[in-house]
């Protein structure tokens, strides 16, 4: 099995699962209403902390235990290294955004860094998709992982699909054409198959460094769960558990996907 033609599939899929939901803004004549985002935000966490666990960490540990290395130690540093990546480039964007203070800008700040936040978090999204396959092509006897890898991109569309459409609805407010929302919404997901593609190839090319690249990407989505999904689910409503009850059906949804497919 080639690796990066496998992941080159995968995330082609979660980026057009996200396209499909950013042409919803061709049919939706409203905003959505605050608690049902909240419920796709709390989704699509449950999904990401569920694809970590099941999908990176744990193959990630038992990689690394099969090669001879001290599997704890290796994916406690490639988590680190995922966090501390995401921190950089969390202060890089407030630092724009602070340097944009006063100047024109075409869109409002708060879209604007929403659809810069969906796009970085699709990083790590692509990434682990990527590393996911590329696990499953160096070890083609053990059918398990390629199942798990094809569960990983299934849970990470689903959650994509609401994206597309939380992005482009904004978008059409702030008084943008529908077909430039569309496009801009679908783009934001572009950078999926370019880093997953590149994960998946680095790690083909060193093999022994699969285990650190699983792990950081884990320690990448997680970090955009608890640093933005979680608190943006419930920003609206304190009273609400849409949040909450997405986040718990978005985990299940992913392991049993994740389990049953692996």
């Amino acid at each position: 099995m080639n690796g990066v033609f496998l992941a080159f599939l995968g995330t082609i899929g979660t980026f057009s699962i996200t396209a499909l939901g950013a042409a919803g803004i061709f049919f939706v004549k409203r905003e959505i209403s605050a608690k049902v985002q909240n419920g796709f935000l709390g989704f699509a966490g449950g999904v990401m902390v569920a694809a970590s666990v099941w999908s990176l960490l744990l193959p990630g540990l038992d990689f690394a235990e099969e090669n001879g290395q001290t599997g704890w130690l290796v994916m406690t540093g490639g988590f680190v290294l995922g966090v501390a990546a995401l921190l950089s480039a969390d202060g890089f964007l407030k630092k724009w955004f602070k340097e944009q203070k006063g100047k024109k800008v075409t869109l409002r700040k708060s879209t604007a860094m929403l659809v810069m936040a969906i796009t970085v978090h699709n990083i790590p999204e692509g990434m682990s998709v990527g590393l996911a396959f590329a696990l499953a092509a160096q070890r083609p006897e053990d059918m398990a992982l390629l199942s798990g890898a094809a569960a990983l991109a299934i849970g990470i569309g689903i959650q994509n699909f609401p994206e597309g459409t939380a992005v482009a609805l904004p978008l059409v407010k702030e008084g943008m054409g529908k077909k430039k929302a569309f496009l801009i919404a679908s783009m934001t997901a572009a950078v999926e198959p370019v880093f997953g593609v590149l994960a998946a190839a680095f790690a083909s090319a060193v093999r022994s460094c699969i285990a650190v690249c699983l792990a950081f990407a884990a320690g990448t989505m997680i970090y955009v769960v608890v640093e933005e999904l979680i608190p943006e689910a419930h920003l609206e409503g304190e009273e609400g558990k849409e949040g909450t009850l997405g986040f718990l059906v978005g985990f299940l949804v992913m392991m049993i996907l994740d389990v049953a497919l692996g």
